[in-house]
């Protein structure tokens, strides 16, 4: 397979040879006569016993070029993978298969967040790839892009990679778990945050009162015959917090 790129002022196309006759299939004629929308346009031709598939990428660029200058996020690799099924979902119902679907960076085009996926009609069928292996490899390529600060990130591609090592796996119920998963995590998190501030609270008000106490080393002061004791802590003035009778009733 020998790939070049055709960079015109009015398109801009990838080209992808392969040493093998063209042919007119039916795959070719349903990528045609339709507009497809999770895939690229493609076009095919054949000259000297080979076979040429331009594909227009429009004003996509690759995942390749796109994340050679930034790094990767949860959200992207999640994305990524939602709308990886719907592009098999949608190829399937045009009785194509998923499994000629290129699913590698140079292959695969993004703009604003929105994929594109070239469709190869001819493969060789030594070589050839299911689609659940390219997406497992293509995992490995998530790993050393992702940003390593994104936590939520490395949960994420660390079960996917883990999971499509399987011969065949269901991306759906894999995303499913680790939603349930991320929710998990998410109230323990919580939870911990809520009971270290209930701490951090109850030893703030225990401080305070010991220092209002030595600050008030004792003070009271006389309202209408009862004794009132006046705390004042970090956080303003309050009172009324002991109040005693004073000269009770006497049986």
């Amino acid at each position: 397979m020998k790939i070049t790129y055709e960079n015109k002022w009015e398109k801009a196309v990838l080209h992808v040879d392969l040493e093998t006759p063209y042919k007119e299939d039916y795959q070719m004629q349903m990528l045609e006569r339709n507009t497809i929308g999770s895939l690229l346009k493609v076009t095919g031709s054949g000259r000297n016993g080979q076979s040429r598939y331009s594909f227009h990428t429009r004003d996509f660029v690759s995942m390749e070029k796109e994340y050679s200058r930034q790094e990767m996020k949860k959200d992207d690799v999640e994305q990524f993978t939602i709308q990886l099924m719907a592009a098999v979902k949608e190829v399937r119902e045009y009785l194509l298969e998923p499994d000629q679907i290129l699913l590698a960076p140079e292959f695969i085009f993004v703009r604003d967040g929105m994929y594109r996926f070239c469709y190869l009609p001819r493969t060789d069928p030594v070589n050839k790839k299911s689609l659940c292996v390219s997406f497992h490899e293509l995992t490995e390529y998530f790993i050393r892009k992702l940003d390593h600060r994104d936590t939520e990130g490395i949960f994420l591609i660390y079960k996917l990679h883990r999971e499509t090592f399987k011969d065949s796996y269901d991306l759906g119920k894999i995303l499913e778990a680790y939603r349930d998963e991320q929710f998990v995590r998410r109230e323990k998190e919580q939870k911990e945050r809520i009971d270290e501030s209930s701490t951090l609270s109850e030893g703030a008000v225990f401080c305070a009162v010991e220092e209002d106490d030595k600050e008030n080393n004792g003070e009271e002061k006389i309202e209408n015959g009862k004794n009132r004791r006046i705390k004042r802590g970090r956080w303003g003035q309050w009172q009324d917090l002991i109040t005693e009778m004073d000269g009770q009733e006497t049986k």
